[in-house]
């Protein structure tokens, strides 16, 4: 029966390789920016209620005070239990 090498191989992954486009989302690894819609997760995290990265991340945009408002009213009226 032949004998049979084991060859060792690096696992790296899907580093440096674009699996998708997204207009949502990017990650840079090599500095440890994950940004979301153009805004750092730092800002976002720093400055940011949820409502307004969820209205950001649905629309596109941070909302303003009306669209909050707005957005906020229907989330509430969302989780209401029957």
């Amino acid at each position: 029966m032949a004998e049979r090498t084991i060859s060792e191989t690096k696992n790296i992954g899907l580093r440096g390789i674009p699996v998708a486009d997204t207009m949502i989302s990017a990650i840079d690894g090599e500095r440890g920016m994950l940004i979301y819609r153009g805004f750092s997760i730092l800002d976002l995290i720093q400055y940011s209620r949820f409502e307004e990265v969820a209205y950001l991340l649905l629309f596109g945009d941070l909302p303003n005070r009306g669209q909050l408002q707005s957005f906020q009213e229907s989330l509430s009226t969302e989780r209401k239990a029957p």
